[in-house]
């Protein structure tokens, strides 16, 4: 039938189509890398140093409970092991150094969302 079709969940990074159900490959191997691995937007373990209203406001983000579907390698691989060099780790430091740890989470967000729009800018 015309207009009866499955929409396919893709990763919002990569746009690789996902795998969804019971997947019995592991992680981190060539059949799990498109599994369906769901990001949390805010963290729940950093909650304890803002309330919904700044969460809303500052990071954009409309719920605690907002997710993305990704991919394992998207999710994993990339966001959860930023890589950064000794002058990046040294920079860094001198940018949160002081810093509470509300302003210190604040600023590397800031960071990294100027880096993303310097990008675009710059294309």
């Amino acid at each position: 039938m015309i207009g009866n079709f499955i929409k396919m969940k893709v990763c919002q990074i990569c746009k690789q189509p996902l795998k969804t159900g019971n997947i019995k490959n592991e992680y981190g191997t060539s059949e799990g890398m498109d599994h369906l691995s769901r990001h949390h937007l805010f963290p729940d373990r950093l909650k304890k140093y803002f309330n919904d209203e700044e969460i809303k406001v500052f990071f954009q983000i409309s719920s605690l409970s907002e997710t993305e579907e990704l991919c394992y390698e998207c999710h994993e691989e990339i966001l959860q092991n930023v890589i950064l060099n000794k002058e990046m780790i040294t920079n860094l430091s001198e940018i949160l150094k002081d810093k509470s740890k509300k302003d210190r989470i604040k600023l590397f967000h800031q960071i990294i969302k100027s880096g993303i729009d310097s990008f675009y800018s710059n294309k």
